[in-house]
């Protein structure tokens, strides 16, 4: 019995190497996949929205005591707006910041008013049209990662805009007064937030949503004259009232988005959003 055992071991010793010699070599693990950032890189947008805008104001005289014609008005505009835009967003891990520079061709209009009851010579109530026709924005962004190919973000910079002039009529008779208000390009600062979705079925489009709050500071405008009509405001180029005026505006857009270098590849796998 022992001398069968042993020869079985004798075997068993000489042909577990060429056995071990006839299996297939184990597959090595698969080396893991990079982590890729798709959020990084430039992009460009287009798109549309709507605007509106509120205008708080007072007129006063322009002589000292500068006594109040007008304590203060509110007045609203409104309307439709295009969007361009171009910016360079960076990743890490699931953030996203970036700096972006946009444009906005608009034809948000509304009608500004005052009243001088006692105080002017002719007309006691004013009225008159005015727009807010264009205004350019620089800012920068952070956002979330919230999900594969959705992007949260808010941001924030500085923006100006365009107010087109405004042609004061007798807001009782609707006949001209010969009173006006200059064009204005006004300064201010923004707050802002969106979001942004990737299309499937195409690699780097994108669908931006994004609501925007501007406030222009307090800004003083003479009122001219033009001395064309009689018992007016006054002679021709004379600064009849002062107007302080503060804007606020609030808009709505959406836009297609294009990332130029857009990897559909998220962190920790592939595929593509």
């Amino acid at each position: 019995m022992k001398k069968a055992l042993l020869a079985l071991a004798a075997v068993a010793a000489f042909t577990a190497p060429a056995l071990a010699a006839d299996m297939a070599a184990k597959a090595p693990m698969a080396a893991p996949i990079p982590y890729a950032t798709p959020w990084t890189g430039f992009w460009i947008s287009g798109g549309f929205g709507y605007g509106l805008a509120d205008i708080e104001h007072s007129v006063r005289s322009p002589v000292a005591p500068f006594a109040s014609l007008d304590t203060g008005h509110d007045n609203g505009a409104r309307g439709w707006l295009g969007k361009v835009g171009i910016g360079y967003d960076f990743q890490m891990s699931s953030w996203v910041i970036g700096a972006f520079a946009d444009a906005t061709f608009s034809d948000i209009a509304g009608t500004s008013n005052f009243n001088c009851p006692g105080a002017c010579i002719g007309p006691t109530g004013f009225s008159g049209r005015f727009k807010n026709d264009w205004s350019w924005a620089v800012g920068g962004r952070i956002g979330y990662v919230a999900l594969p190919g959705l992007l949260t973000y808010v941001n924030g910079g500085w923006t100006e805009a365009n107010f087109t002039g405004t042609n004061f009529l007798d807001a009782s008779t609707g006949l001209a007064t010969g009173l006006s208000l200059p064009s204005q390009r006004r300064d201010g600062w923004f707050l802002g937030g969106g979001t942004e979705y990737a299309f499937n079925f195409l690699p780097g489009l994108f669908l931006k949503s994004e609501y925007r709050f501007a406030d222009f500071d307090n800004h003083d405008s003479n009122l001219i004259c033009d001395g064309t009509v009689v018992r007016g405001c006054g002679a021709a180029g004379a600064i009849a009232s002062i107007d302080r005026s503060r804007v606020f505006v609030q808009t709505i857009t959406t836009e297609l988005v294009y990332r130029f270098n857009w990897s559909g590849v998220g962190a920790g796998g592939a595929g593509r959003y």
